[in-house]
């Protein structure tokens, strides 16, 4: 009896010291997707205080932020793209961002700014309010310990709705998320580079502006 005793505790504990350990396990892999927001847009050809329509400037903050205490996060290239979600739904322009190392919890700012092409912004200040349709795609790995693990894409999307002061309606940052739908006809050209890079691995060349804390 004193051996069977025994031996029913000595299960008991591994079974308990197992399911720990496996719980234990799962939350060292588990991984967060980062999170991307619209911080800040503005377009000054919108701004119908200033009357500066011939102004085709766009300029706009995306915050992505680390989610994982206790992972830190590999960027490939960043791809995004902007469209204009008129009746033709037009292509604004494009961007990418050097690919970058993101540390645990961390959060990152990109401040960025373009030429939009072939818009007449003081047409469009005419139907009323704006809404501009931005895309980011890239792909992301995750440093667990030593290792690192397998590249994991990354396509998220949001709209963002002008004001008559050109800045984003909403006061509060606009996260961009993987449900939104996507413009038909005007994003094929931007996964196709997107799956080039991904393949490639190649970052490409650009000015970096990353203010991480």
């Amino acid at each position: 009896m004193a051996e069977s005793g025994w031996c029913c505790k000595c299960c008991f504990k591994f079974i308990i010291t197992a399911g720990f350990s496996a719980l234990f396990l799962w939350l060292s892999l588990r991984t967060r997707k980062p999170k991307c927001s619209i911080e800040f847009f503005y377009i000054p050809a919108l701004n119908q205080s200033l009357n500066s329509s011939s102004n085709s400037s766009l300029i706009f903050d995306l915050r992505l932020k680390n989610q994982n205490k206790e992972k830190s996060v590999y960027y490939d290239t960043i791809y995004l793209n902007l469209t204009l979600l008129d009746e033709t739904r037009r292509l604004v322009g494009n961007l990418t961002v050097p690919g970058f190392h993101q540390g645990r919890d961390k959060k990152a700012l990109r401040k960025e700014s373009f030429e939009a092409r072939g818009v007449d912004w003081k047409a469009v200040s005419r139907n009323g309010s704006t809404v501009i349709r931005l895309d980011l795609a890239t792909a992301v790995r995750y440093k667990i310990l030593l290792w690192k693990t397998k590249r994991e894409n990354l396509r998220l999307g949001t709209e963002v709705k002008v004001n008559e002061q050109g800045v984003k309606d909403n006061p509060h940052g606009i996260t961009l998320n993987s449900g939104a739908a996507v413009p038909v006809g005007s994003l094929s050209n931007f996964w196709a580079a997107f799956l080039v890079g991904s393949v490639l691995h190649r970052p490409l060349t650009a000015d970096v502006r990353w203010y991480i804390n």
